[in-house]
């Protein structure tokens, strides 16, 4: 587990006696110092996540279909040979329900000779075709897998294949401690400040989280693929997922004793 702190910002702010001229009479401007902090955690990922996109073409929509079919019912028994459970293959098309799935594709036009009693001529002919479309998203929880996975999806011809998506399913106990780290930090800047200002920290007056980052890594570049050996598969090398928080809080100054 990797950690990384970052500092975004930290103001000292003492309102000049300008703004103390617009106060309220009998109420003393208090000097105050707002900082905030940043930290970070990888997490090592437990989930795999990629889509294939899956097509079938016929003479008929009934057939493009059965052909599609018959795809992915395949991928379903390739990936189940390898332990992925039937569960974790999800479809995932991106047409609303079935409008757009079954494609109609002309065909280039072609001629064909007719002949009659009188004369010999070609006539001009366009055959047309369907193409099926869907997608098939696949969860690998065993990351020890995808390499087979990706193997065993490009043996069965499949190449529109998304990016492989890491993701960790609990960052609870990485989020508690990078927010420990930058509250801690968070004080660390602004005794600094108060230090270098002549003065000390005093009450504090508002502490709040900015929020979490939590940041699914992408495997964007092509995975590698052993060459010692003739059956060699391809290896992936598992990133760590980021976990980030923003802490912002604000101190009261009071004079050094």
């Amino acid at each position: 587990m990797t950690s990384r702190t970052q500092v975004l910002f930290g103001v000292l702010v003492i309102l000049p006696m300008s703004l103390a001229s617009q106060a309220r009479p009998g109420r003393p401007v208090q000097p105050e110092v707002r900082t905030a902090a940043s930290a970070e955690r990888g997490v090592p990922p437990d989930l795999a996540t990629l889509t294939i996109q899956l097509t079938g073409q016929g003479a008929t929509p009934s057939e493009a279909g059965r052909l599609l079919a018959g795809k992915a019912a395949g991928v379903r028994r390739a990936l189940a040979a390898l332990g992925i459970p039937r569960d974790s293959l999800v479809n995932r098309s991106r047409w609303y329900w079935w409008r757009g799935r079954i494609e109609t594709v002309p065909q280039p036009v072609r001629y064909v000779q007719r002949q009659t009693p009188t004369r010999l001529y070609s006539e001009p002919v366009q055959d047309t075709v369907y193409r099926a479309h869907d997608a098939m998203e696949i969860r690998i929880r065993d990351l020890s897998k995808l390499g087979a996975v990706l193997d065993t999806l490009m043996g069965l011809g499949l190449t529109d294949i998304s990016q492989v998506q890491f993701s960790a399913t609990n960052v609870t106990a990485a989020q508690q401690q990078a927010l420990r780290e930058a509250t801690v930090r968070a004080r660390g800047q602004a005794e600094a400040m108060a230090a270098a200002s002549g003065m000390s920290l005093g009450p504090i007056l508002s502490q709040a989280e900015g929020g979490y980052e939590y940041s699914a890594f992408r495997l964007d570049g092509v995975v590698t693929r052993g060459s010692s050996s003739d059956d060699a598969g391809t290896v992936v090398v598992q990133p760590a997922v980021s976990v980030s928080v923003t802490v912002y809080a604000r101190w009261a100054l009071v004079k050094t004793p």
